[in-house]
């Protein structure tokens, strides 16, 4: 019987800073001390220190980031992180691959498209919608399978569920990802090293 894996989305299997980055870049770069957003330097979820002129030139710039996210634009330069899609299509034959990720409104449906069509392998996916943006973690997935595994990058979720075993996403350091004493991944190729193996 398979195990159930779940998995999150944003920053976990797809690089959701870069096409940040990437739009920021886009829309910013005839402005006065603009500088290239590069992604690899993003610590915090208002992308205040590579996204400066935001902060500088909109009156709400929390919404404005939202409107990146739920962009087609947003979609259009979104790309998975290096083996991703490669270790996802391995994984799907041996667990019952479930993506849960939080979403807004109006860029659930979008991501929902994506996913199909980047990576059809993937028969079932959570989408937890919060429009206040003062959701519970991934709570409302407790996750209570037996050997459930679950994968994400925000220490707040992974504490929030009661999977068997959880893996924090790590590439670098946040000011959201700290606080976390259970094991660290920080490429897919470790997640497939570890996973693929697992028995």
């Amino acid at each position: 019987m398979k195990k159930d894996l779940y998995i999150d989305f944003d920053s976990t299997i797809v690089n959701s800073d870069k096409a940040i980055s990437t739009i920021y870049n886009n829309n910013y770069k005839d402005y006065k001390g603009f500088s290239p957003a590069i992604w690899e330097n993003h610590e915090n979820w208002a992308y205040k220190l590579i996204c400066p002129l935001i902060h500088i030139h909109e009156d709400n710039p929390t919404n404005i980031i939202l409107e990146y996210f739920n962009s087609n634009e947003f979609f259009k330069h979104l790309e998975f992180y290096e083996n991703a899609k490669d270790v996802i299509r391995q994984l799907v034959h041996k667990y019952n691959v479930i993506i849960c990720t939080s979403a807004f409104p109006m860029n659930a449906s979008r991501k929902v498209l994506w996913i199909e069509e980047h990576i059809p392998e993937i028969d079932e996916i959570i989408i937890l919608i919060n429009k206040s943006g003062q959701g519970y973690g991934k709570s409302r997935v407790p996750m209570m399978e037996q050997d459930s595994i679950f994968i994400d990058d925000h220490p707040k979720n992974l504490y929030s569920t009661k999977a068997s075993r959880k893996y924090l996403f790590k590439q670098r350091s946040t000011d959201y990802n700290g606080g976390w004493n259970g094991p660290i991944i920080s490429s897919w190729k470790q997640i497939g090293e570890l996973l693929l193996n697992d028995d």
